[in-house]
């Protein structure tokens, strides 16, 4: 595969193995892209439970697409700071003169609770990541891209984004602004021959979902195998997603063959919400 042969990619979120920006990542650079990842150097501190990036981590994950043979480059930044994300986005011009790519993965859900007990300090941090991070991340990017004549934005929003989710305030509210920001930079960008699409993942085997699996299981009573039985009971394809799946996504929508396709929102849930397919129908 080499449909991004001669571009660069940057992946923000991109430091866990087993997350859905280490693999975009990889799958990115299989396609022929030179990827830069990143992700924060430590833990929210507020949050001292909840999993956020570590710097060793991200070293492994930069070590493994180098494996592939492609050209990686692993850096540190906290997307929340529009400080940082400038020394970030100079980093890259300075490495490789150019960004193609844009892949606004970084996102967290610190400190979910009842509306009444929902804490301003979880709020804030959610959408400061979540949606300030992907605006200034975006603002820095576009100039470089349309310096070069275009480029992929890809924002990984949640299903949340529309249906919201339980306890789960200022993620569902960050990732609906995430689909607003798409459609307006979508609009503003099409004559740079830019384009901006959004994902909304549904429920994808992760760390951070494994993570919320078993909040969920302590306040319902069951085991996160119980709930993962009826998430898949509850999903046509019967099934959890992975990244890999949606990695395929975010490559060809960052690839040519999505030349024509700005300001879209698609759903990759394996088909949740349509009701469930209990019988394979004889044909």
């Amino acid at each position: 595969m080499s449909r991004l042969k001669g571009k660069v990619a940057l992946v923000t979120g991109s430091g866990r193995r087993k997350g859905i920006g280490s693999v975009c990542a990889r799958r990115l650079a299989l396609e022929g892209a030179a990827v830069v990842v990143t992700d924060i150097a430590s833990g929210f501190c507020e949050f001292p439970d909840y999993k956020a990036g570590a710097r060793a981590e991200l070293e492994e994950v930069a070590e493994d697409i180098r494996s592939l043979g492609a050209e990686v480059l692993p850096l540190i930044a906290d997307i929340s700071s529009p400080e940082s994300v400038e020394a970030l986005i100079g980093e890259v011009k300075n490495a490789f003169g150019r960004i193609d790519i844009l892949v606004n993965n970084a996102g967290c859900s610190p400190g979910p609770a009842p509306l009444a007990q929902f804490s301003l300090e979880a709020w804030d941090k959610t959408l400061a990541v979540n949606l300030t991070g992907t605006f200034l991340c975006c603002r820095a990017v576009a100039p470089l891209m349309i310096e070069n004549g275009g480029g992929k934005i890809v924002n990984i929003s949640s299903r949340a984004a529309r249906r919201g989710a339980l306890w789960m305030h200022a993620y569902s509210a960050s990732k609906a602004g995430m689909l607003g920001l798409t459609s307006s930079m979508a609009l503003e960008l099409a004559p740079f021959n830019i384009c901006v699409n959004a994902v909304l993942p549904g429920d994808i085997e992760t760390e951070l979902k494994q993570w919320g699996l078993e909040m969920e299981a302590r306040v319902k009573g069951t085991t996160v195998e119980a709930l993962k039985e009826e998430i898949a009971r509850s999903t046509p394809l019967g099934r959890l997603g992975t990244p890999e799946d949606v990695a395929a996504l975010v490559a060809f929508l960052a690839s040519p063959d999505a030349d024509y396709l700005t300001g879209e929102v698609i759903n990759i849930s394996g088909g949740h919400g349509l009701g469930n397919a209990t019988a394979r129908p004889r044909l």
